[in-house]
């Protein structure tokens, strides 16, 4: 049985249509691929969203703040609020719920926003953390995954992998020791460019931006998926394009991974009106961001133009390399 998001038909038959997508003040309402909720409020919109953090992670709370907050900066938007939800393991003593709070503290106070509340216990039957964030902005406008038109270009920011190569970096670090302590070092300082908030709103502020996605589970070629179903479009992108970092070439080479569909928190996924290219450009530049053009929206099919020249279709829900990685008992990482 697959393990990690579900893919687009089990959702939708299984979850989605359950749910009404729109009507009266809900604007935007549960949907595949799309990172956010969007209501009408008096002084203009509600954008939401929420997202669990469920594996072993150091600093939990850090993550799951900056994860939520990244889904409500593909709206254009800074979120300003936080809940968080924290389920502790029978087993985790009192300094683990204070080092998750200040972790969520601490991330909440690096993109601006302010926890108003939510709900802290003990778990039965729970042999380790979990925390489920949900982050609120107040809009005057906002854009959605679901928003590319034909003819956009596709922007990445930073570089593919990062949250992936960080957790590699640090969850097998034992069976990397030949790159080097250097590279380790430099995959798991990735974590620190996880929050994607700055690139988001200024690139919305530009105003070339038809539609932002956050590439969690799956990676750069997963969120592409989501983005190109969600809009009704195909995608060609070019593999030799997408920018990584030199250690996540070298730890996911080292490993046999894919690090295209490893879990690329910390970059953004942009469609930007073709007239518009240069300024959405500047303007992340302006925030101390790269982002680099790897392709276009069009047509109708969905194509990763491959490094030797070889084309591969992108037609279903991608399986992250980590839950790959899982199912080998010789590796199975943790996220720590």
């Amino acid at each position: 049985m697959r393990i990690g998001k579900l893919d687009r038909r089990t959702l939708e038959k299984s979850v989605l249509r359950h749910f009404a997508k729109a009507g009266g003040d809900l604007l935007l309402g549960p949907a595949f691929g799309v990172d956010v909720g969007v209501m009408r409020s008096p002084s203009g919109y509600l954008v939401t969203s929420t997202d669990p953090i469920t594996g072993e992670v150091d600093d939990i709370g850090w993550y799951s703040v900056h994860v939520s907050c990244n889904d409500v900066a593909t709206s254009g938007n800074r979120p300003q609020y936080v809940e968080t939800v924290v389920m502790v393991g029978e087993g985790e003593d009192d300094r683990r719920i204070e080092e998750i709070s200040k972790g969520i503290a601490k991330a909440a106070k690096s993109v601006g926003a302010r926890v108003v509340g939510g709900h802290t216990e003990r778990a039965p039957g729970l042999d380790h953390s979990i925390v489920v964030t949900t982050a609120f902005a107040f809009a005057n406008g906002y854009v959605t995954a679901d928003g590319a038109r034909d003819g956009d270009y596709i922007l990445l920011t930073k570089t593919a992998g990062i949250e992936g190569t960080s957790i590699l970096a640090s969850a097998m670090g034992s069976k990397l020791s030949v790159l080097g302590g250097a590279t380790l070092r430099e995959g798991r300082d990735l974590s620190r460019r996880i929050s994607v908030v700055a690139e988001g709103e200024a690139a919305y502020r530009s105003g070339g931006v038809h539609a932002m996605h956050d590439p969690t589970e799956g990676g750069v070629l997963g969120g592409l998926y989501e983005m190109g179903a969600g809009s009704g479009l195909g995608f060609r992108v070019e593999e030799a394009k997408i920018p990584l970092a030199k250690s996540t070439r070298e730890i996911t080479s080292s490993l046999r991974v894919d690090p295209l569909r490893l879990i690329a928190s910390g970059s953004m996924l942009m469609a930007v009106d073709p007239g518009s290219l240069g300024e959405v450009l500047a303007a992340v530049r302006r925030v101390g961001v790269r982002a680099t053009p790897i392709g276009r929206f069009e047509g109708e099919e969905r194509i990763l133009q491959k490094r030797g020249g070889g084309r591969e279709r992108v037609d279903e829900t991608v399986l992250d390399e980590l839950w790959r990685l899982m199912r080998d008992p010789h590796h199975r990482p943790k996220r720590r």
